[in-house]
């Protein structure tokens, strides 16, 4: 059985409409992918635009975890950019550009996409780039993260620009909908429907997705699981901004309690400039003005008894140490050991000492996505994200921004694999 949580721009939540199947209600959809194709693109980004302002004023939606990255993606400045990366010109959406031999991008058709429920918001990051090049768009859902997308969306559906265009228009091409992921029917016919799958989630998701029947034509896109991590240079440490560049590490530890794959679980920090012990301390002061700001409201007990473990395992080591208060808020394990950590997620980061941060690259895998750089010696900088992203790692960026929805992603430059790539020959 599916759920449509909503459908053709009408909303079902909390009272899903449930169907057997999706094909009698595709010409629906199909309908608002022909009405999109008249809809200018820079009319598209200005309802961003608008959009990223309502979601940070609109109460329903200002509280959302993640919407202040979220808004920060969706301004015209940033999505113009996002296009001229993956497109070079927002006019090969609109007509063929060239003389003799003229290009366009054309939309694929309907994306597909299977969404993980780590980050509520997720959603929304792949569905916009899919929509401004113009495809109609069907999401699969984890439960949790229905009533977060619906919040957004409803302000979205409401939100209007001066040529006329709403979101209530756009959304006539979008459907988000669930089924129990054992359903194998309704995946298989997710899947026979796409032109484009787009999965984001763990090894076992990516692989029950990928490996379904799927039309030849239809392209392929996976977000696969990521691991990422920070790292601090001598001078970044020694400098009069290391307590605001921790400050910055903290948030990035904090939003979505590591559950995001841009989530940092381990930091090296160069030995001298200042005692590990001391560092630790120095994070734990930010580490505790953010719990007063965003106290835990839902913990899982599989990794609160992996917390206590690793608490106690740091505790008995002579070599080892933990920063932690009384309760499960958040934890702070520092140990001598080279190697990337396990993540066990909720705040917990293992904090270690290091000669130089070239001593981390050996450890660096293509499993590894984001590195949060505090590094005040550039020229170790460039090097250093030289050699990391030649072992496959595809951002190094400023701690603070590890989850800054960016392009390219994962290495791929999205909006150039959501569009068909056409030509016409006109002329002698």
């Amino acid at each position: 059985m599916i759920h449509l949580v909503m459908f053709a721009g009408e909303f079902f939540h909390p009272n899903h409409k449930e169907v057997e199947s999706l094909r009698p209600l595709l010409h629906v959809i199909q309908d608002g992918f022909e009405a999109l194709k008249k809809i200018k693109k820079a009319s598209i980004i200005d309802l961003y635009q608008k959009f990223s302002e309502n979601i940070i004023k609109d109460p329903t939606t200002s509280s959302i975890e993640g919407v202040a990255f979220l808004s920060s993606w969706l301004r015209k400045a940033n999505f113009a950019q996002i296009i001229e990366k993956n497109l070079k010109d927002i006019g090969y959406l609109e007509s063929f550009v060239g003389d003799k031999k003229r290009v366009k991008a054309q939309p694929r058709g309907i994306a597909c996409h299977w969404i993980a429920g780590n980050v509520p918001t997720l959603g929304l990051f792949s569905l916009f780039q899919s929509m401004v090049v113009g495809n109609a768009n069907l999401l699969r859902l984890p439960p949790k993260s229905h009533e977060t997308l619906v919040r957004l969306l409803k302000v979205f559906a409401t939100t209007k620009i001066d040529a006329g265009l709403s979101g209530a228009e756009l959304l006539k091409s979008v459907g988000i909908l669930y089924y129990d992921k054992y359903d194998t029917k309704a995946n298989e016919e997710l899947s026979d429907i796409a032109d484009v799958r787009i999965v984001w989630g763990g090894e076992e998701a990516v692989k029950a997705i990928t490996g379904l029947p799927r039309r030849a034509h239809c392209e392929d896109i996976v977000f696969g699981p990521k691991y990422s991590f920070a790292v601090f240079d001598a001078g970044a440490i020694k400098s009069a901004d290391f307590q605001r560049a921790l400050r910055f590490l903290a948030s990035d530890v904090f939003l979505f309690d590591q559950a995001a794959c841009t989530s940092p679980h381990v930091v090296f920090f160069e030995r001298g400039a200042r005692p590990v012990s001391e560092i630790g301390q120095l994070l734990a002061e930010e580490f505790k003005k953010l719990a007063k700001r965003f106290p835990k409201t839902d913990v899982d007990q599989f990794i609160m008894t992996r917390i206590i473990n690793a608490r106690a395992e740091h505790a008995l080591d002579p070599d080892s140490a933990v920063i932690c208060p009384t309760e499960n808020d958040w934890t702070i394990l520092i140990n001598k050991k080279l190697q990337l950590e396990e993540p066990i997620e909720s705040r917990t980061v293992f904090v270690k000492e290091v000669a130089s941060i070239m001593d981390v690259l050996p450890l660096i895998t293509k499993k590894i996505q984001t590195i949060g750089c505090a590094v005040e010696d550039k020229a170790k900088l460039i090097g250093f994200a030289d050699g990391a992203t030649f072992r496959g790692v595809a951002r190094c960026v400023n701690v603070g921004q590890m989850h800054l929805f960016d392009s390219p992603w994962d290495g791929m430059l999205l909006l150039s694999r959501l569009v068909n790539w056409v030509t016409l020959y006109h002329g002698d």
